[in-house]
C-alpha cells in the first residue's frame, strides 16, 4: 500500500492488471453473519464524577474527581449480538495496481455472498487505498494481527453495509454498537482483506471503524448516553481518527475469526470518545443531530479536551454466535461465547494519559466488585463481573440458587469446583467470566460471587446479586 510509485510503473510499462485476472478471492458481495461484540471504555475523571453525580451510573464512589483512578471509571458491556451482520466486498485487485491505486474498487452494497446487484460506486466513490488512513509507520510487523504483505499481493476493499450489535436474547440492556446505515451520523466504515499467500486465502484483514455507542448504565432498558469516536458526517470517506480492529487466519467469505481492536491512527493512545446528542440519528433515520452534545459540565470545551473518555478494549467476533466453533482462536471444547469472552479478557487495555491514568487509591477496599451481570444465552448462561481492586485475593468462586413461590432461596450450590483465580491488583481490577451449563430452560437463576484470600478466609457479595432466565 501507499506504493504509487510502483503502480505507475506497471501502468507505464503496459502491465497493469485487471482484477478479472485473479480467481484466489470470489467476485464481489455481501456476507450475511451472525457476530459478536463487547467493549471497555474508560471516562475522564471530571466525566465520571458528572455521571455519578447526575446519571447514577456506579463511577468514582467515595473520591474526589482528583483523586479518581482510572480503575473506578470503567464500563465493561456484557457480550453482544446480531444475527445478521453486514459486510460488503469488492471483487478482488492486487496491492498497488490500477484499481488500488487510482480507480479504486467498486464495494458491494446489495447482494448475498456469491451475487452483488449494486454497488456503493453507484452513489459513492470507489473506494482507493488513499482512503484508508494509516497508523504512523503504516502496519508493517507492529506486533499485531494485520501486517502489510508486499506489493501485487491479491487483496479485496470492504465496508460494513449495517452492524447493530445488541445484548442476548433476554437481556433489557441497551447497551449497543451500531455503524454503516445504522449510524446515519457516522463515516464509511472501511476495511481491506488482503493474502498472506500472494492469491486468496488464508488471509489478514483490518477495518477503521466509525462507530456510535449507546449505553445503558443501569441496565434497566433505556439508552442514557450515546458515544461515538471523532469522525465527519455521513458517506465522507475521509472522517477524523478511526478506530482500528485487525484479524487474522481468515479462511473463507464469510470468515469465523475474532477482529480486535488496536488503537487509532492519530496517537499511540486508546482511542477518544466523545459525547453525542441523546436524540442522534439511529437506525434507518435521517442524518440528524450528528454533533457533539453540550458539555454536561456546563464549561465550554476547549481545543482536544471535548472528549470524555477513551476505548480500553474491544472485540468483534464475525462468524460467531451461540453455537460450538471450530475457530482457530478458540480451544478445543469451547463454544463460542466461552471462546470469545475468554479472547477479549486475555488483551491488554490501550493506555490512556498518565494524568488520567492515576492517582492509584491510597486505601482501596479488599475486592471491590464493581459490576456483575448473568445473561442467559442459548442452553448457558454466561456470569461477568469486574473488580475495581483487589488485594490479597487468590480467587473467586460462584454461588447459584433459585427461588420458591414465596421468594425464598433455595437449591443453594456452588458451582466452582475451585477458586477462579485471580487477576486484579490494589491499584486496578480485572474482568472476569464464567459459564454455567448445568442450566434447565424455563428456571429463573440467581448467581452471586464469593471472593477467597489466601488464608481461606472469604465473603459472598450478597448485594451484587444477578439473575438470569434461560428459554
Amino acid at each position: 500500500m501507499n506504493k504509487m510509485a510502483a503502480a505507475v510503473s506497471l501502468a507505464c510499462a503496459g502491465l497493469a492488471i485487471s482484477p478479472a485476472t485473479f480467481a484466489g478471492f470470489p467476485d464481489a458481495g455481501v456476507d450475511d453473519v451472525q457476530s459478536l461484540a463487547q467493549f471497555k471504555i474508560t471516562f475522564t475523571k471530571k466525566f465520571a464524577v458528572y455521571l455519578r453525580d447526575n446519571k447514577n451510573a456506579p463511577f468514582c464512589k467515595g473520591y474526589k474527581v482528583e483523586k479518581c483512578p482510572a480503575s473506578a471509571r470503567e464500563f465493561t458491556s456484557q457480550v453482544l449480538y446480531e444475527p445478521n451482520t453486514k459486510v460488503g466486498r469488492s471483487g478482488p485487485h492486487r496491492d498497488g495496481d490500477l484499481v488500488d491505486e487510482q480507480m479504486g474498487a467498486d464495494i458491494c452494497k446489495d447482494g448475498n455472498s456469491t451475487t452483488c446487484k449494486g454497488y456503493f460506486s453507484w452513489t459513492d466513490e470507489p473506494i482507493l487505498d488513499a482512503h484508508f488512513q494509516w497508523k504512523e509507520g503504516g502496519y508493517q510487523a507492529d506486533g499485531n494481527p494485520f501486517d502489510e504483505g508486499p506489493t501485487g499481493q491479491e487483496e479485496i476493499h470492504s465496508q460494513v453495509v449495517s452492524f447493530e450489535i445488541k445484548p442476548l436474547s433476554g437481556d433489557p440492556s441497551k447497551n449497543a454498537i451500531r455503524a454503516g446505515t445504522k449510524a446515519p451520523c457516522q463515516a464509511r466504515s472501511l476495511g481491506e482483506v488482503e493474502s498472506l499467500n500472494g492469491d486468496g486465502f488464508p488471509a489478514e484483514s483490518f477495518f477503521q471503524m466509525y462507530v456510535d455507542v449507546d449505553v445503558d448504565f443501569d441496565n434497566n432498558g433505556s439508552v442514557d448516553m450515546v458515544f461515538f469516536n471523532q469522525t465527519g458526517v455521513g458517506n465522507t470517506i475521509l472522517g477524523g481518527d478511526p478506530l482500528i480492529i485487525e484479524a487474522t487466519g481468515l479462511k473463507s467469505f464469510p470468515p469465523k475469526v475474532i477482529y480486535q481492536y488496536t488503537g487509532g491512527a492519530a496517537d499511540k493512545f486508546a482511542h477518544k470518545l466523545y459525547l453525542g446528542q441523546t436524540n442522534r440519528a439511529k437506525s434507518g433515520e435521517p442524518q440528524k443531530n450528528c454533533d457533539m452534545a453540550i458539555d454536561p459540565n456546563n464549561e465550554l470545551y476547549e481545543g482536544d479536551n471535548k472528549y470524555v473518555g477513551w476505548f480500553r478494549i474491544a472485540t468483534h467476533g464475525i462468524g460467531f454466535g451461540e453455537s460450538n466453533t471450530k475457530a482457530d482462536q478458540c480451544q478445543t471444547g469451547e463454544d463460542d461465547i466461552a471462546c470469545f469472552t475468554r479472547h477479549f479478557k486475555s488483551l491488554p487495555m490501550a493506555p490512556i494519559p498518565e494524568n488520567e491514568d492515576g492517582p492509584f487509591p491510597p486505601d482501596p477496599k479488599l475486592v471491590d466488585i464493581e459490576s456483575f451481570m448473568a445473561v442467559a444465552a442459548g442452553e448457558n448462561v454466561t456470569i461477568d463481573w469486574t473488580t475495581a481492586s483487589e488485594i490479597d485475593n487468590a480467587g473467586f468462586q460462584i454461588w447459584r440458587a433459585r427461588k420458591n413461590e414465596a421468594g425464598e432461596y433455595i437449591d443453594i450450590v456452588k458451582l466452582t469446583n475451585q477458586p477462579i483465580p485471580a487477576q486484579g491488583v490494589s491499584h486496578n481490577g480485572a474482568t472476569y467470566s464464567y459459564v454455567d451449563s448445568g442450566v434447565v430452560s424455563g428456571n429463573t437463576y440467581y448467581y452471586a460471587p464469593e471472593d477467597v484470600d489466601f488464608n481461606g478466609n472469604s465473603k459472598i457479595h450478597l448485594e451484587s446479586i444477578a439473575s438470569a432466565t434461560v428459554k
